[in-house]
């Protein structure tokens, strides 16, 4: 990965492993818009967002991620990243056993202005919730 896409692996090395507000500030618009599977859409500010990921950083701990592939159209960037990571309890109502969990997914990033206005994330929550549960098996 070249360094025009190192933004992107502080963005999951940083932001979302570590909620580091200096970097968000430095990266994206105050609001802006987070898309999530299913097609909600939140608005969100800078701080809304870090309360997000600080909550996702108590549900999974030691979080390793390794960002695979980035492509970049114009304003839009997408990134595709694995992540293993701890569960700590808290999510879905799924008891914690400290059980390690491996996740996938594919954010996508338009800005403007130089800036993040939108965040789009398709992840892998369900197979992490198979993995907690083994519901399926």
């Amino acid at each position: 990965m070249d360094n025009k896409n190192d933004w992107v692996t502080h963005w999951f090395t940083d932001i979302w492993r570590k909620a580091d507000g200096r970097l968000l500030a430095e990266y994206a618009a105050d609001p802006f818009n987070f898309h999530l599977p299913g097609g909600r859409t939140h608005t969100l500010s800078h701080s809304e967002y870090l309360n997000f990921i600080s909550i996702w950083c108590q549900r999974f701990k030691n979080v390793r991620f390794s960002v695979k592939d980035v492509i970049n159209d114009g304003e839009k960037t997408v990134a595709l990243y694995q992540c293993t990571a701890t569960y700590n309890g808290g999510w879905a109502r799924i008891p914690a056993r400290k059980q390690d969990v491996h996740m996938t997914g594919m954010v996508m990033f338009r800005k403007k202005n130089g800036m993040i206005s939108d965040c789009w994330l398709e992840d892998s929550s369900f197979d992490v919730y198979q993995q907690l549960t083994k519901y399926l098996d």
